[in-house]
């Protein structure tokens, strides 16, 4: 029900007809969460929906606990949209203006993430291969053009494993991590670079087209919605079955795939 990479035209078309029910399945999961996890009442529902913050994979996994620690009071949620510290260093301004209500603070957790980018970029001494080995510097919603996010078209003999995330970030490295070793022990060959850039393309526009489809919240380096499809590639290129449920047709259409499904490969 979701468009992919590469999907062809009876795939696209039938993503396009399903669209409704996959609006309507996220406003009535939205109801439920609301119900269930105290956002509303605390002032911090999401300004996106259920399925953008999915489609993007803007979700988060809440601890055992957390709601009865939010409702006794010993966790604060607040909704602000920056912040400063104060002037004495001893706390927090919310709001970022100087005037906007102080937090006492004895530590500051800043969950910034890093620079994926970057980091691989500096692995070359070369300024073209730095130039072409991240994409676009100016893009944060480009996927980062690797054939099957692993392999530059044009610097072959270099291979990246885990920059994309998803729902599990494990399991999709460990089987990035199985391609390429299924590589270089000459399982497959890779295609030419023309074809390598086409797939990359396709990867590309599912990207920008998804960004726009849910508001710019997807990140570059997130492919949670499509990861089933991506594994599907990589089983093709070693030789392994796509359908890799037990239960048969039933099990296909109904039942998610997870890490245990690909434990076979090796």
């Amino acid at each position: 029900m979701v468009h992919k990479p590469g999907e062809g035209f009876a795939r696209s078309l039938v993503a396009t007809l399903l669209n409704p029910l996959v609006w309507l399945t996220g406003k009535l999961a939205e109801k439920l969460y609301k119900a269930y996890i105290p956002t509303p009442e605390h002032g911090v529902v999401p300004d996106f929906s259920l399925t953008q913050s999915m489609r993007a994979w803007r979700l988060a996994v809440l601890p055992e606990g957390f709601n009865g620690a939010v409702e006794q009071g010993s966790v604060v949620l607040k909704k602000h949209g920056s912040f400063s510290f104060s002037d004495d260093g001893l706390g927090l301004v919310l709001d970022g203006t100087g005037v906007g209500e102080r937090v006492d603070a004895d530590v500051v957790i800043f969950a910034t993430g890093f620079d994926g980018d970057r980091l691989l970029k500096d692995v070359f001494v070369s300024s073209w291969f730095r130039q072409i080995v991240a994409g676009p510097s100016n893009s944060n919603t480009a996927m980062l053009p690797l054939y099957r996010h692993c392999v530059h078209p044009r610097i072959p003999q270099m291979a990246v494993v885990g920059y994309l995330d998803s729902a599990s970030s494990i399991y999709p490295c460990e089987m990035m991590a199985k391609w390429v070793a299924h590589l270089l022990a000459g399982a497959f060959r890779l295609p030419s670079v023309a074809a390598m850039e086409a797939s990359v393309g396709e990867w590309e526009r599912w990207a920008q087209r998804n960004n726009r489809r849910n508001g710019g919240l997807c990140l570059k380096s997130c492919f949670a919605s499509v990861t089933t499809w991506y594994n599907d590639q990589l089983c093709r290129d070693m030789g392994y079955a796509t359908k890799r449920k037990q239960g048969g047709v039933l099990a296909e259409w109904l039942q998610p795939y997870g890490p245990a499904d690909y434990a076979g490969i090796q």
